[in-house]
């Protein structure tokens, strides 16, 4: 029979950088992946923080129990959970046998140590059915494998509760059932699963069961395998406002389709070793599916303009340029947003209006295409179709799916001729996405080409024209 590792009891907290708590109870079983639902702000993220023992909280007044012993201090809970991102530092040089066996940094290894450290993770890897050579380099080791090496760390050090964070970005749903499969087999009789994922395809894969929450409290326990579950997910996620807000904006028609004139095209673009040519039309939608983290972020840093490389043409309409300078793809309107909403292309500083005014961060050398006057930041604000966004707002002090507003309306209001999103649904979610689907469906219909590139095909098989799976 299944146990109890981890009881919340009635929890009241709150900070202001990951929203509140309130009366909120559930637990997770050993052996199950549970998957934390809701939207931006809704707890989730504070009662990750909590089990991670990263913000203040009345250890004393608050019920949390861990294998049926209250946790008193966060240095109790600390030492039973283990954090796994897909970001988790490693040092690439080290081989598996010595990631998985070292707990310390430690810059000289004995021969005696490093046969013993060996002989341990090839044992442990053979009972664990895994396939993977232990002498391989961290750096070396694909999306899944990279996976799998944290898991059987995790499980070596003896924590009882895994927190992953993880959208699997670079794995596919086929590599995400794979990973779904052995984080089941690893954590069996041994521990329990806690996920936050705001991919709906990777939770639906590897979660068990569910915790939704809104507005800090939780407000369903879903089994996925129960057959009486009553409504459906997003009826317990949303609540009726945001569900008629979300409803607005996925009932936004795309009234463009794809024209017959090449309005934008790059040659001899290197993909996997292999030199490639791309067109791109008016109105049109078009997604690259790249698998492989750098290659992803190299197809795109190209496709855009952000790095040029000797060899590589660039067709602006009629004109082709080799090598060209970055003011040339301004000129042209050949635009981008790198994981929308992040703090990679707004300033957080600074004001709604100010950062309109700014077509990218980073990026531009000088904003000699935008006709500018003393009330401009005005004038853009007004062109935002958020009621809630104000142009003098400061942009800290707003909520993640603003910052997605604000970094697509600044593009949307200067109708760029093509736009390039690099993985623009990171971290979204079920709103905010929708936002960005309601974006692109907006540009497509001033006659922008919408160029996407992500690592699998979540949300954009449906609404694109064209699809380079590229593996």
């Amino acid at each position: 029979m299944k146990k109890i590792i981890l009881k919340i009891n009635d929890l009241n907290a709150h900070n202001e950088r990951f929203g509140k708590l309130e009366h909120a109870s559930f637990h997770v079983m050993e052996g199950e992946i549970t998957g934390l639902l809701g939207l931006n702000y809704s707890g989730k993220e504070l009662a990750v923080q909590i089990l991670l023992g990263e913000t203040d909280l009345d250890w004393q007044e608050n019920q949390i129990f861990v294998d049926d012993r209250k946790m008193q201090k966060p240095a109790d809970i600390k030492k039973l959970v283990c954090h796994i991102t897909a970001g988790s530092p490693v040092i690439e040089s080290w081989t598996v046998a010595e990631y998985v066996g070292i707990r310390d940094v430690c810059w000289f290894l004995t021969k005696k140590v490093k046969d013993k450290l060996r002989a341990e993770t090839a044992e442990q890897f053979a009972q664990m059915g895994i396939c993977l050579d232990i002498n391989k380099k961290m750096k070396e080791l694909n999306e899944l494998e990279r996976r799998i090496v944290e898991i059987v760390r995790a499980r070596k050090n003896g924590v009882r509760i895994l927190v992953i964070e993880d959208e699997c970005e670079g794995m596919n749903s086929e590599t995400i059932r794979q990973y779904a499969r052995f984080l089941r087999n690893a954590i069996q009789g041994r521990m329990a699963a806690i996920l936050l994922c705001h991919s709906n395809l990777a939770a639906s894969i590897l979660s068990d069961n569910y915790v939704i929450f809104r507005k800090g409290r939780v407000v369903k326990k879903w089994r996925k395998e129960f057959p009486h579950n009553n409504g459906r997910i997003s009826d317990y996620l949303l609540g009726n406002t945001m569900t008629l807000k979300k409803k607005t904006l996925d009932s936004y028609a795309r009234k463009v389709h794809a024209g017959e004139g090449v309005i934008y095209g790059i040659r001899n673009l290197e993909i996997y070793g292999e030199q490639e040519d791309f067109d791109f039309r008016k109105g049109e939608i078009t997604t690259f599916v790249i698998s492989n983290n750098a290659e992803r972020m190299k197809v795109f840093l190209e496709l855009c303009g952000r790095t040029v490389r000797d060899g590589v043409a660039y067709l602006f309409g009629c004109e082709t340029l080799f090598a060209p300078k970055f003011q040339s793809f301004i000129k042209h309107k050949i635009v981008s947003v790198m994981k929308t909403g992040s703090d990679y292309e707004i300033f957080e500083k600074m004001t709604v209006g100010d950062n309109l005014l700014l077509p990218s961060l980073r990026k531009i050398p000088n904003l000699d295409y935008l006709t500018s006057g003393s009330r401009i930041t005005q004038v853009l604000s007004d062109e935002i179709e958020s009621e809630s966004l104000r142009s003098k707002d400061i942009v800290k002090e707003l909520d993640f799916n603003h910052h997605i507003s604000i970094a697509l309306d600044r593009w949307y209001v200067f109708h760029p001729n093509v736009i390039v999103l690099y993985e623009p649904f990171t971290s979204c979610d079920a709103y905010g996405v929708s936002i960005i689907m309601s974006y692109i469906k907006k540009f497509t219909n001033r006659g922008t080409a919408v160029i996407v590139v992500k690592s699998n095909l979540e949300y954009m098989e449906e609404v694109s024209d064209r699809i380079f799976d590229l593996g």
